[in-house]
């Protein structure tokens, strides 16, 4: 899929203000691109619905890690919102696309207006979307995975401006995010297993010292994967341009 040129919103802004009201509209600015689809999740660098999951996925510490039930309810209501929202993506992106073709042509800026201005009611639908994804994966999470999250996310990412990801930029995260899960399998799932022995020792009345020589044996465990969370967040934060670094908007971890 062609990488969106402009986002409605700010495209209508931008072009509003030209000097030369019937002049060509050929000075569109094409950095004028974030936002187009929604920004709740590049807020806490996530940047689409897909991507957020993994990094919840992979993201959170071993004290905090998603329970099963909770990564198949977050992508049962990833699938959910992706097919939802598949038309509108699909009919915001062609409008933007003729509003680049026009801007560069010979059209006039109230030409141009014309064509943003079909996709008002699509923006807002897929703004509004996202928004709601966000709160629904939000309502699935602990109050300590949100406590987490808030604490690394950037708040001072900008998120409106920036410029959305290429495919071939969310391929590359998909294939460093996947890469982690299967370099780490063996880690996680034996400290998964230390951790369910733990919770189950506090249950059955072990005292916490007992508990806490189980927890012991995770120790090398959790340093190594701590290691390779942090060297995983570095490696998605290359992925991302000079310009989309200056937004403040970096992945989540």
């Amino acid at each position: 899929m062609r990488r969106i040129i402009l986002t409605t919103m700010a495209a209508f802004s931008f072009v509003a203000c030209s000097q030369d009201s019937t002049g060509p509209a050929n000075t569109i600015d094409e950095s004028l691109d974030a936002g187009a689809f929604g920004i709740a999740l590049t807020a806490v660098g996530g940047y689409e619905a897909d991507l957020y999951a993994s990094r919840l996925g992979n993201g959170l510490p071993e004290e905090l890690r998603l329970s099963d039930e909770q990564r198949a309810q977050i992508k049962a209501l990833v699938d959910a919102f992706v097919e939802a929202t598949r038309a509108d993506r699909a009919a915001l992106g062609a409008i933007l696309h003729r509003a680049k073709a026009a801007g560069r042509g010979s059209k006039a800026r109230a030409e141009v207006l014309e064509i943003l201005k079909e996709g008002e009611p699509i923006h807002a639908r897929l703004v509004a979307a996202e928004a709601k994804l966000k709160a629904d994966i939000d309502a699935i999470l602990t109050a300590e995975q949100k406590a987490w999250i808030d604490s690394r996310i950037s708040h001072r990412c900008e998120a409106k401006k920036f410029p959305p990801l290429t495919d071939s930029q969310k391929e590359q995260i998909r294939a460093l995010e996947k890469a982690f899960a299967d370099a780490n399998k063996a880690d996680l799932d034996a400290l998964a297993k230390l951790f369910d022995e733990a919770k189950s020792a506090g249950k059955s009345g072990k005292n916490r010292e007992d508990v806490a020589k189980i927890l012991e044996k995770g120790a090398s465990l959790i340093a190594r994967l701590a290691t390779a969370r942090s060297t995983l967040r570095d490696q998605l934060a290359t992925v991302l341009t000079a310009e989309q670094k200056a937004t403040g908007c970096l992945p989540l971890g």
